[in-house]
């Protein structure tokens, strides 16, 4: 476990170390985000914050990993290495939405087809097992570029999209190590530690964004060792202590704010006759910045709400999807429904106010009128 521990520390010292030289040369070179639109922060900030912390994550696994798991996973690493690029690409200059797709479609073909990192079932959801391999092949697919960019969708906020990535990492880490998986438990430990030091200069006031240069890396990241993690609990022995009964429900609850938030976006977007990929400001996080909260509060509420749901899952080890999957769902359409009915009571009362101010004000002025008429 010292290992892991010198890897992560090592992996925050680096990050935390280049950020401000990043931060300052950004500055110096014009790599800011830009204030307006649907963009929420108000002055000009230095974006492309993954650069710092793909080296720090890069140089720490190349120091402390042994050679022989570094082979295991270099594969992993070449195609993580790809998603990078493709996300520092797009930040530098923005690239066409079928292009930053093609470029995750190759990089997810490399983990499905040469590291064979895949859902090689459907693990008794429905009461299906055994699936055929091109369907493998297919779901596969579709589910890292849907945990990838959905973990892109929440960097919208400072401090949400670290948080949740460091969540993530440090329970898919700790878990790898538990069932022997050392080479996974590195990458985890690795991306934690930069993380870390991440959130040291993204928390509000924000210094730095992590841009898609971090967040398609990282989302991108999470979606392989969910993959991972559904497989290799689902083959390990049943006696195995840290062997969880569900398969799929553990992994969505670690995921759940981006995968729900995601989901319901897509869905109110299609409902209104729009595009689902059609941009707005209906996230959860903007809801909660609406309704009052700043960064540092709406952050914490959208944690705090992860937090719960991977305890749930804990909770619920000895349990089965069937049970697992539709816990999870009650209670992320709860809490939602929640926000969604207070969002619509505070928007329905601010209508009614702008209404008695608007007649407050025409009776005035009908007074003023009136009097001048006299006068």
């Amino acid at each position: 476990m010292e290992q892991f521990f010198l890897l992560g520390g090592t992996s925050f010292l680096i990050t935390f170390l280049i950020f401000p030289v990043f931060i300052k040369a950004f500055k110096k070179r014009n790599f800011l985000d830009t204030p307006g639109g649907r963009k929420i922060h108000t002055v000009h900030t230095p974006s492309m914050g993954g650069l710092a912390i793909y080296i720090g994550f890069a140089i720490s696994l190349f120091i402390w990993m042994p050679f022989d798991e570094l082979k295991e996973i270099k594969y992993v690493i070449s195609a993580l290495t790809i998603m990078f690029i493709i996300g520092f690409r797009d930040d530098l200059i923005n690239l066409r939405a079928f292009q930053k797709l093609f470029g995750q479609i190759a990089s997810t073909l490399i983990i499905v087809a040469v590291c064979d990192i895949r859902l090689v079932s459907l693990y008794g959801i429905f009461g299906i097992y055994e699936i055929p391999t091109i369907f493998s092949y297919i779901l596969s697919v579709f589910t890292i570029i849907v945990i990838t960019n959905a973990y892109n969708l929440i960097d919208g906020i400072d401090g949400l999209a670290g948080s949740i990535g460091i969540i993530s990492a440090l329970f898919f880490g700790i878990w790898f190590y538990l069932v022997g998986a050392d080479a996974y438990a590195f990458l985890s430990f690795s991306l934690l530690g930069g993380l870390l030091a991440f959130l040291q200069f993204n928390w509000a006031p924000s210094k730095v964004f992590m841009g898609d240069t971090g967040s398609l890396m990282i989302g991108f990241f999470l979606s392989i060792v969910s993959i991972k993690f559904i497989d290799l609990n689902y083959n390990l022995q049943a006696a195995h202590p840290f062997r969880f009964d569900a398969f799929v429900g553990p992994a969505i609850g670690v995921l759940i704010v981006p995968l729900y938030d995601t989901l319901r976006v897509f869905i109110k977007r299609m409902l209104r006759g729009k595009s689902p990929m059609h941009p707005d400001r209906t996230h959860l996080h903007h809801i909660l910045l609406r309704l009052g909260c700043n960064h540092a509060q709406a952050t914490g509420i959208l944690v705090t709400v992860n937090v719960i749901f991977v305890l749930l899952t804990l909770v619920l080890k000895s349990f089965s999807d069937a049970i697992v999957l539709p816990a999870l769902i009650v209670t992320a359409l709860t809490l939602g429904t929640i926000t969604e009915l207070i969002f619509k009571s505070m928007i329905d009362k601010r209508k009614e106010e702008l209404k008695e101010r608007n007649r407050t004000y025409r009776k005035e002025a009908k007074v003023v009128s009136i009097t001048k008429s006299v006068g």
